[in-house]
């Protein structure tokens, strides 16, 4: 596995150490999700799951169908 020196101030690795203690995880591991997350190529497993899920809206023909017939428009 390659390692990477990155140089930052101490106020970013202040608020990486809060971000990775606060998900529970390693400063290497949340660095690691957050630039998977940002480099990803693809929907999330979660995002894919959603599909079908739901029912689609109605069209604006069946949201009008008890409406009855418009009116005949005039010529210009």
């Amino acid at each position: 596995m390659k390692q990477l020196l990155l140089e930052i101030d101490e106020t970013t690795e202040a608020k990486i150490n809060a971000a990775a203690k606060t998900a529970g995880l390693s400063t290497q591991q949340w660095l690691r999700r957050i630039i998977d997350e940002k480099t990803a190529t693809g929907w999330p497993k979660s995002i894919k799951a959603l599909a079908g899920t739901w029912q689609d809206a109605p069209f604006a023909e069946e949201l009008r169908a008890a409406e009855g017939q418009d009116i005949a428009r005039e010529d210009f």
